[in-house]
């Protein structure tokens, strides 16, 4: 729920929403509590605070990691090296480390995981000129996300190939996959995606 008020830009409900998880989750002790990492996280990147999202999903990744859990933890590498390369180039070798682990912990299993990371690598590569590998990457994360029903999962591998084509001047097919990306943030009722979309669309 807290994840759905964020998609409606009402980041005050969201918070609210989870902090009432969190007061349920406190009495379950803390295996329980870390479910709430992601939502957080999400939120947070809804709201376009990545360096936040860092800090909840960091937290999630130092104690999976301890505990050698490697499923959970190819989602969490993988959702970290975004919100950490969504501060800037100076911190994309960090971001590139953490794809590969979690590449290295899903073992090519974990659909979500190789969504987000081979979307965020595509990003980081096509932002260092490497277009044509920034491209493959992009497209075949758009082919998996095309495999499930996450909507905003796809939209947003969508927006992850709109950054790529752009980076390398491909501008008209840059225009088409944030087309697509749009009406799947529309149909989910995304707004922040919506307006993410809109970038490339206008």
């Amino acid at each position: 729920m807290a994840g759905l008020y964020a998609m409606q830009d009402d980041v005050s409900t969201a918070h609210a929403t989870l902090n009432r998880a969190k007061t349920l989750s406190d009495t379950l002790g803390p295996t329980m509590t870390a479910a709430l990492t992601e939502p957080a996280a999400f939120i947070a990147m809804l709201a376009g605070d990545p360096a936040t999202a860092e800090r909840h999903l960091r937290l999630q990744y130092d104690s999976l990691d301890r505990m050698g859990e490697r499923g959970i933890l190819a989602t969490t590498a993988a959702l970290l090296a975004r919100a950490i390369a969504a501060q800037g180039p100076s911190r994309y070798d960090e971001a590139t480390h953490l794809i590969t682990v979690s590449r290295q912990a899903g073992a090519g299993e974990d659909l979500s995981a190789q969504i987000i990371g081979q979307g965020s690598a595509a990003r980081i590569l096509a932002d260092r000129g490497h277009h044509a590998e920034a491209y493959e990457l992009a497209n075949s994360s758009v082919q998996l996300a095309a495999q499930t029903d996450l909507l905003s999962q796809h939209a947003d591998a969508l927006l992850d190939l709109a950054h790529v084509l752009a980076a390398a001047g491909r501008t008209t097919e840059a225009h088409a996959a944030a087309t697509q990306a749009l009406d799947l943030h529309q149909r989910k009722g995304n707004l922040p995606g919506i307006r993410e979309s809109l970038r490339y669309v206008a």
